[in-house]
């Protein structure tokens, strides 16, 4: 007679084995449910519906959409900005969907799908506008920004190249933890401008009646891009293949045209920024 104990190591040894083959699958493209990891905080991408509380946006759109072309489902999970590139990194998630720019530095870490333009600007309060006829304002003042994005980094170079150059004072950064704080400390008075990207100003004055304006001209302009697994170039192609096909039956359209984001439209599927 099988003892107890063998028994328990025999199903023990099984369960590992098919999880390694399981695992072993996932790795191979043929994924059944893609994680998603998100940052609902950034509107008209991925944000909750106030009155329902549900998860939506553009970016939830297009990736379930992706995932339909490919016969899956997504799994939505929530996370922070900074946590974002370590959840792919470990595997706790297979994509990150947070309107993140696709940089050299990012994909050291990480792959991405691009699949929008993202056009940063500097924008103000509508009833400031007086104060900015044109953008070399902005030197000397306080400019907010989300201390974790590209931002910081590139509000410095424009005030290097445009204010201290020509000996005008720096601008003043503000660090934020996100633009809805971005937001927050430029309707509080503790910054005189803000920089977010310009796809967001439109959503936002829908629902802050029209407080916003845009300042000058995108001084930024970069991929946006679901990022994914370094290791797992077999599912990145799948999701440019999907995305692909978005584009050619006009779905990808339709939904930049439903969040009114036709401006920032690409052409083809681009993996780190190559077709």
């Amino acid at each position: 007679m099988v003892s107890r104990s063998r028994l328990y190591l025999a199903a023990g040894a099984f369960a590992v084995a098919f999880s390694q083959a399981a695992s072993v699958t996932c790795a191979q493209g043929t994924k059944t449910v893609i994680n998603a990891a998100t940052v609902p905080k950034y509107p008209p991408f991925e944000f909750k519906d106030p009155a329902s509380g549900k998860l939506i946006g553009f970016d939830v759109d297009i990736v379930d959409a992706i995932a339909a072309k490919m016969g899956i489902k997504v799994k939505w999970i929530d996370s922070s900005f900074d946590q974002l590139i370590s959840s792919i990194e470990t595997k706790r998630a297979d994509i990150m969907v947070a309107g993140m720019a696709d940089t050299p530095e990012r994909r050291a870490s990480v792959s991405f799908l691009d699949y929008l333009h993202a056009n940063s600007v500097f924008f103000t309060l509508r009833v400031n506008a007086a104060r900015f006829q044109d953008m070399n304002a902005l030197c000397g003042k306080r400019v907010a920004t989300a201390r974790r994005t590209v931002w910081p980094a590139a509000i410095e170079k424009w005030s290097d190249d445009h204010c201290t150059a020509a000996g005008k004072p720096a601008v003043i950064l503000v660090g934020t933890d996100g633009s809805p704080d971005t937001r927050l400390q430029l309707n509080q008075g503790r910054a005189d401008a803000a920089v977010q990207g310009a796809e967001t100003i439109p959503y936002q004055n829908t629902i802050e009646g029209n407080r916003y304006v845009i300042l000058g001209k995108p001084f930024l302009v970069q991929q946006m891009g679901l990022g994914f697994a370094k290791d797992d170039s077999q599912f990145g192609q799948k999701l440019k293949q999907a995305l692909a096909a978005l584009i050619a039956d006009g779905s990808y359209q339709d939904l930049l045209r439903k969040w009114d984001l036709t401006d920032s439209a690409i052409e083809q599927a681009m993996i780190n920024g190559q077709p």
